[in-house]
């Protein structure tokens, strides 16, 4: 062996033997942490994140919990896989917070040793998200997660070609339609995980266009209307339905898909949801908005009361409607709430309305008010109604820019909304994603153009 080589093996032999030095003084002077593993997000720690703790030796479980503090606190519960210990929150962590962990040396392993030393780390989580899908630039047809922050990704499949997408009920998942070449129509249904970004194609069905994906919110069904459906009837020839969209249902553990049957009148609906209840939300001729189970069974109907009402959506809980109509005195479009059985007109006196949204905690909605004119175009601005107090509040008032289809973020703390520059663009469906907070303070542009925004964790 030449020289070099006894000094390469002389010093392989040395490493070894301080490696094992380190682990028989580490047995003697006690377990130490090994790793900590938290759920990153976009900008940070997520809200929904749990947090494990991995030791080097099997640990005494109470002795390990009681040292172990979490601040600011938050209450949860303690699970252990081997030598990992988890925390799981009883609830989300709070957005953009610096969170200090300690394990005490009072910490035990199970043959009575105390940590070598006590361990202490942070973590920042993320600020709020929101979902959007592009319509200029490389974010064009893409759905883009953003951060309140700036940081900003493109989500999905990369391909590009989303029509329309839906966010579940709590926030974790978004299904979007989409087309798998420009020239092809809309016929391909994928789901996307906002907690680790990946996605996957669930249907296709070639001759169909498909629109308005929805998730029920126990994740088993994905109900969406259809067009050009093939339609066979007993007595008559099979013909091609291109008069009005067809709902359809996809059973996500069998992958089939049924068209929905109500025991009333069929739907004749341009729009298709989820109540938070689990229950098919459509049109038909009986009521602007009628609901049922998935199987058709249990109707509700919603009545009109006169009004010429077009659906918007229902709040978190489920105990509230939103309609954008008309009341037989109304000036234009009013925003009704149906709730505790009758309608309350949240925007009475202001000369039209459109787009309103629920708070999170339900308590408010926000809407786009008409506020003037330039010329012979309207200019809409943000304003909030309150529930409890009743009272209005104008969010945004420019002269220059139409403010509309206002969304508030998870813990009602901002207020997203599109902002049309020219005005016109407001009735194509699109312009610049703008962020306010619902105080009314520190409103910033995001940098991007969309036609859908939604929030996210």
């Amino acid at each position: 062996m030449s020289h070099f080589g006894r000094i390469i093996v002389a010093a392989v032999i040395a490493l070894g033997m301080v490696a094992a030095g380190l682990s028989i003084v580490s047995a003697r002077l006690g377990p130490t942490v090994d790793t900590i593993r938290t759920l990153p997000s976009l900008d940070g720690v997520s809200v929904n994140s749990s947090i494990g703790i991995s030791f080097t030796e099997p640990m005494s479980h109470q002795s390990v919990e009681h040292a172990f503090h979490l601040t600011p606190k938050a209450k949860g519960a303690f699970n252990w896989v081997g030598n990992e210990l988890v925390f799981l929150p009883s609830r989300s962590l709070t957005y953009g917070t610096k969170y200090h962990l300690v394990i005490g040396g009072t910490a035990k392993d199970v043959g009575g040793r105390t940590l070598f030393r006590s361990y202490s780390t942070s973590f920042a989580t993320q600020s709020e998200h929101l979902l959007y899908l592009g319509t200029s630039g490389d974010e064009r047809g893409r759905l883009v997660l953003a951060s309140v922050g700036g940081a900003k990704e493109l989500v999905g499949d990369g391909g590009g070609n989303v029509g329309d997408f839906s966010v579940s009920l709590d926030k974790t998942l978004a299904v979007y339609a989409k087309r798998g070449a420009p020239a092809e129509r809309t016929d391909e249904i994928w789901m996307l995980s906002l907690s680790d970004g990946s996605s996957q194609m669930v249907y296709r069905r070639s001759d169909w266009q498909i629109s308005q994906p929805h998730i029920s919110p126990d994740g088993q069904t994905i109900a969406f209307l259809a067009e050009n459906v093939l339609i066979c009837q007993k007595y008559y020839k099979c013909f091609r339905d291109r008069t009005s969209p067809i709902v359809e249902l996809l059973n996500l553990r069998s992958h089939r898909v049924k068209q929905f049957q109500s025991p009333s009148d069929q739907p004749i609906t341009n729009f298709i949801d989820f109540s938070p209840a689990g229950q098919i939300a459509y049109t038909d001729l009986g009521s602007p908005l009628t609901t049922a189970d998935v199987s058709g069974q249990h109707t509700v109907h919603i009545p009109s009361e006169g009004n010429e009402l077009a659906y918007a959506g229902f709040d978190q809980a489920g105990d509230k409607a939103s309609f954008v109509g008309q009341t037989p005195g109304s000036s234009g479009g009013d925003i009704l709430v149906f709730v505790h059985g009758h309608y309350v007109d949240v925007s009475k006196g202001v000369y039209d309305s459109t787009t309103p949204s629920f708070s999170s905690s339900g308590k408010a909605v926000a809407y786009a008010g008409y506020r003037t004119e330039e010329g012979i175009e309207p200019i809409y601005g943000i304003t909030t109604y309150a529930f409890g107090t009743k009272k209005s509040v104008k969010l945004t008032s420019e002269t220059k820019f139409s403010d509309w289809a206002p969304q508030w973020s998870p813990d009602d703390k901002y207020i997203a909304f599109v902002r049309s520059q020219p005005r016109e663009a407001m009735y194509m469906g699109t312009g610049a994603v703008w962020v306010t907070r619902s105080d009314r303070r520190d409103a910033f542009p995001l940098g991007s153009f969309a036609s859908e925004v939604r929030w996210v964790i």
